[in-house]
């Protein structure tokens, strides 16, 4: 936990956009094919991972950090209609990020010996 993580969740593509895009996915790398030019990640998620394993790959640690005393910042970024408001907060059936962290927060806090916690979540969200 002590340094960033950079992880790009990739969202199914439409017929037509898996058609003409000329991204590729291969391992953790994004590159276009017969170009020099390719981009590492610390983990790609293909477009059928579920939430839950973006979750537990990368921010359930987070959340334990945060119970432990350190900050942590979870940050989704991309352009419009990406997936990010889906990752983040998710949906009846499939949870974001944002609600399993607050659920395991509250789990965690109950464990630990110390008898009080500050907890002050923020969340921002923007639309540009």
């Amino acid at each position: 936990m002590e340094r960033i993580h950079v992880a790009v969740r990739a969202r199914p593509l439409s017929l037509e956009d898996a058609k003409t895009s000329p991204w590729r996915i291969s391992g953790n790398s994004i590159f276009i094919p017969n170009h020099s030019f390719k981009f590492e990640f610390d983990k790609i998620f293909n477009e059928h991972c579920k939430t839950v394993e973006v979750y537990e790959t990368h921010i359930k640690e987070i959340v334990a950090a945060a119970v432990r005393g350190f900050n942590g910042t979870v940050f989704a970024y991309g352009q419009t209609n990406s997936g990010k408001t889906h990752t983040m907060r998710g949906s009846k059936t499939e949870p974001g990020v944002i609600p399993q962290a607050v659920h395991d927060l509250f789990r965690m806090i109950e464990k630990v010996s110390i008898p009080l916690h500050l907890v002050e979540p923020g969340y921002v969200a923007s639309a540009h």
